[in-house]
């Protein structure tokens, strides 16, 4: 025998021999598909012996359903001399000698000895991996909170139902959420969400699917549907379905929602159209004060076109020098001299001329350029009250409204103190107006803040005084020095008893509590002279004086703040 076939025999018998140590089940068959070769880890992995292996069909490893498909290829490979899968990995299931299943990798080799075709083998258990598949195909697919379907879910079932025909597509948002968050904490916010899922899935039943979209964002997705009768029965469902309180952390908590309804393929042929329509009316149904269900409409549309024009105007807006703060005076009703001014923002917008808050203020709210504006409305109002008092018209209060982010910024205190510093303005001579609305949103940062400010002297008025559901409570929580009764109080004062009284109640109550009164909205005599009778120390409004820029203020009030000196 030659060096080279005893250096071949040696090398196959150590090929052979690391096969029969692998870990990796080897396989070898021949041309008639028998066995012929079965290692170690082959018995392990599909619990056949060696002895019951060889010379048995190399499809005695799958289930019976598949054999005859694989003697097909075996057979074709043979003919034509190529295997179809030779030289890949595939996954496939395998058969068991205990009889059942499982999934396996398989990679399959083919080779010629003698002219003859062979072939191989190296199959690995791939259980664990595809376990693991399927769990990450759960993470992606459900809300771990609530389990839920998430966002990517209902997108995908979305896209399905659009194609299928009609559908209609509900979003959800709780009402109240956040303070329940902030007041009870959020562990509790999240049982929260819990226990509304669950009763949001009882209240669609088989009717339709329910995804949490995010954050306490739901969405009910009806399939096949354009029946309005059942729209609105799954809304009424919905709205039943959150009457009854919640238990949580010894406590009944009641929650209510807001609902948009968007309809394919009316309102969206694809799944962002149809989400975005049903979010858009879900903003609002939010805007009129919750609890309510809306109907998409195209007009719906054209506003947040316009909304999206506007805030990306705003990023500029300041830049440009387009901003300007306008003053509106508060006087003493004692002898209608001037005490103090709200600073009003308008926009001197390029095309539009001078616009008034009502038109941009609450999408400068929700803007990323909202806390830099509300920085320059400070530095602008102490700059203003500084200037006052070198021409003549003394130390006046300068109230300033508060955007919410400003709330939340842990850098209000830093930025009202730069502000008085640069321009050498008493703290006593700011006041910073907020809202009800405001704090209840975001109390767990707010009171902190403005309670530091108050130890510096800065006022704090609690504006529109009246209007919300938890005034009373707050009069306690936050440092406050003012109360603005809202208008709407003082419109009817001087016509008959009922806002009188409430007015007067209020006096009352905020005088036991060292705060001072200043009532908005006074554009007559008879209700300044109702005021006067209740014992209410200030006043604003269009009796004296409508919002004017700061020149204004200076020609109206200098002579009677000289004849004041003297």
């Amino acid at each position: 025998m030659n060096r080279a076939r005893i250096d071949s025999h040696w090398v196959q018998d150590r090929y052979e021999q690391m096969l029969a140590n692998s870990a990796t089940a080897a396989i070898c068959a021949g041309q008639d598909n028998l066995i012929i070769s079965w290692n170690s880890a082959a018995v392990t992995l599909f619990g056949y012996s060696v002895d019951q292996a060889v010379g048995m069909p190399l499809s005695i490893i799958m289930p019976e359903r598949h054999r005859a498909a694989h003697d097909a290829g075996l057979a074709r490979a043979v003919r034509t001399g190529k295997a179809r899968l030779a030289g890949q990995a595939v996954e496939m299931l395998a058969w068991h000698a205990d009889g059942y299943e499982f999934p396996v990798d398989l990679s399959l080799s083919m080779w010629f000895e003698a002219g003859r075709p062979m072939f191989g083998a190296l199959i690995r258990d791939v259980t664990d991996r595809q376990r693991a598949r399927r769990r990450l195909e759960h993470l992606a697919h459900c809300d771990m909170l609530t389990s839920l379907p998430n966002r990517n879910a209902l997108q995908a079932r979305l896209s399905d139902a659009i194609k299928a025909g009609a559908c209609v597509l509900l979003m959800l948002d709780l009402d109240g959420f956040k303070h329940v968050n902030d007041s009870l904490g959020h562990s509790v916010g999240d049982e929260l969400l819990a226990s509304v899922a669950r009763r949001l899935n009882d209240a669609a039943g088989d009717v339709g699917f329910v995804a949490r979209f995010g954050g306490d964002e739901f969405a009910i997705l009806l399939p096949d549907c354009a029946d309005p009768c059942l729209i609105e029965q799954t809304a009424d469902w919905v709205f039943a379905s959150l009457q009854s309180p919640i238990e949580l952390a010894g406590q009944s908590v009641f929650v209510n929602t807001s609902i948009g309804i968007a309809i394919s393929p009316k309102d969206g042929t694809s799944a962002d159209q149809l989400l975005s329509s049903a979010d858009l009316a879900l903003y609002s149904a939010k805007s009129e004060g919750g609890g309510a269900r809306t109907f998409f409409v195209r007009a719906m549309q054209s506003r947040s076109e316009h909304d999206l024009r506007l805030s990306m105007e705003l990023r500029s807006a300041l830049a440009n020098g387009e901003f300007e703060l306008w003053y509106q005076p508060q006087v003493s009703l004692a002898d209608r001299s001037l005490v103090g001014v709200e600073a009003l923002l308008r926009w001197r917008h390029p095309r539009h001329g001078l616009l008034q808050p009502h038109a941009f203020i609450d999408i400068l709210e929700r803007s990323v350029v909202a806390e830099i504006v509300g920085d320059w409305i400070i530095n602008e109002a102490c700059s203003t009250a500084a200037a006052w008092r070198l021409e003549g018209l003394g130390r006046i209060r300068m109230g300033v409204n508060l955007f919410p982010v400003q709330l939340r910024s842990a850098r209000l205190f830093e930025v009202v103190l730069d502000a008085l510093a640069r321009h050498g303005l008493g703290a006593d001579q700011l006041e910073l107006e907020i809202t009800e609305n405001t704090v209840l949103r975001h109390s767990s940062h707010s009171a902190k803040a403005l309670r530091k400010l108050k130890t510096l002297g800065v006022g704090v008025a609690f504006d529109d005084f009246g209007t919300g559901f938890a005034s009373l409570g707050l009069l306690q929580k936050y440092p406050l020095t003012r109360l603005k009764i809202d208008r709407s109080f003082v419109a009817c004062i001087d016509q008959g008893a009922g806002d009188a009284a409430i007015v007067g109640a209020v006096v009352c109550m905020a005088k036991s509590l060292g705060l001072v009164v200043i009532a908005e909205g006074v554009e007559c005599v008879g209700q300044e002279e109702a005021l006067i009778a209740l014992g209410c120390e200030e006043a604003q409004g269009y009796l004296y004086g409508r919002p004017v820029q700061a020149p204004d203020i200076v020609r109206q009030y200098r002579p009677v703040a000289k004849l004041a000196v003297s």
